[in-house]
């Protein structure tokens, strides 16, 4: 095991019904106004949701402004412009309902109330550690992106997609009631399922050797989704099936998973730039591309992906054919994404040839200019990596 930190002050409190008591959690904090960040849709799930929020704030004394329009794969535009109301309105706690996007949005607005300087050019792009922010409550209706329990805030700017990573961004707490991910549409669902799996596979496929428990948590996250996935699919009102993925959302990227390890972005790097071009689904993107990544670098540590396939998908180890096992695992593996609903070919995801070689040569590189850890990738491994998600 590597030498590591591990830093988590996330407060989670998980359950039926605990939406109605965050006027009592805010107040805790000793907030004075409160900012309630959202999609603004005129579902009426997210209509009567954002009333029982409203009502516990009232209870509790605790005034505050609506700020709505948050759209997937979120624009530093709608940061600023939520930034400029928090100070116009004298806001002091940020409180986020909704998937990443919201949630993410939130920890970018908390950080650029509080700062004149260029958020994107030094946090996101320069990496200049923050020097403060507004604290951020999260509430969660999709299991997926585990912002609510991360130092990771991603944002867009015209065609770039970028990440701030900085521990003073994690939210104070997490309001956390699988009864709210009931009504998600069966594509959300799957999306956010997938893209727990891909937060896990940068922690678990990485050089070294095996970890004992960090391995063996991060396998158990891979087969809850794998089995409660279905189910949630097929009965969207199962709380359990719920619950179980709206927790591993958390564990999956709170770094829980990565103690110890080195991890490797290059999936959600790629997808970065796919997300930033077309605007498609995080989650989907995510999942589409790691079939090709896995073909293209499973030979960098074979021991790895044959315990992968064996403890997580429960395919026997041949120890005559590793090779094979693997080609076959992942095969298997690109076919669960199928049967969820999730696309497994870049065209699906909007991407056109002609734009693959501009995609590529803008993915986050490490200091010598390289992409990735497990294997060490330029410009030319992403565009073959292309060739095999599809």
């Amino acid at each position: 095991m590597n030498n590591f930190m591990f830093y988590s002050p996330t407060r989670f409190i998980f359950g039926k019904g605990e939406e109605m008591n965050v006027g009592k959690y805010i107040s805790q904090y000793g907030a004075s106004k409160v900012m309630i960040l959202h999609y603004g849709t005129d579902f009426e799930f997210e209509t009567a949701l954002i009333r029982k929020i409203s009502d516990s704030l009232d209870q509790a004394g605790i005034p505050y402004v609506d700020f709505k329009g948050i759209k997937p794969n979120p624009t530093i535009e709608t940061g600023d412009r939520g930034a400029a109301v928090v100070r116009e309105e004298k806001v002091d706690f940020l409180l986020a309902v909704g998937g990443g996007s919201v949630i993410d949005t939130a920890k970018y607005i908390g950080v650029a109330a509080l700062t004149e300087e260029n958020v994107w050019d030094n946090y996101f792009l320069k990496k200049t550690p923050v020097r403060g922010t507004l604290p951020v409550g999260a509430l969660p209706t999709i299991a997926g992106t585990g912002s609510e329990g991360s130092f990771s805030c991603v944002m867009t700017k015209g065609v770039l997609k970028r990440s701030l990573n900085d521990d003073r961004i994690r939210p104070v707490f997490a309001l956390m009631n699988p009864e709210l991910s009931y009504t998600l549409p069966a594509y959300q669902t799957a999306c956010g399922a997938v893209d727990i799996m891909a937060h896990v596979h940068e922690r678990y496929f990485t050089l070294g050797e095996e970890n004992y428990l960090t391995d063996n948590l991060g396998e158990s996250i891979f087969r809850t989704v794998i089995k409660y996935l279905p189910i949630a699919l097929k009965e969207p009102q199962n709380y359990n099936a719920r619950a179980q993925l709206l927790w591993a959302s958390v564990l999956a990227h709170n770094d829980s998973c990565g103690v110890g390890r080195i991890t490797d972005g290059t999936v959600h790097g790629i997808q970065s730039e796919i997300g930033g071009m077309y605007d498609s689904a995080h989650g989907a993107g995510v999942a589409c591309v790691t079939p090709g990544w896995m073909k293209y670098v499973y030979k960098a540590d074979m021991r790895r992906f044959a315990r992968y396939f064996n403890r997580v998908w429960e395919m026997e180890y041949d120890p005559y054919d590793v090779e094979g096992m693997i080609l076959e695992g992942i095969e298997r593996q690109k076919q669960f994404y199928v049967s969820v609903g999730i696309p497994v070919h870049y065209k699906e995801l909007g991407v056109k040839e002609e734009d693959i070689p501009t995609l590529c040569s803008t993915v986050r590189r490490g200091p010598d200019g390289m992409a990735g850890n497990f294997m060490k990738l330029d410009t030319n491994d992403l565009i073959h990596i292309y060739e095999l998600f599809k």
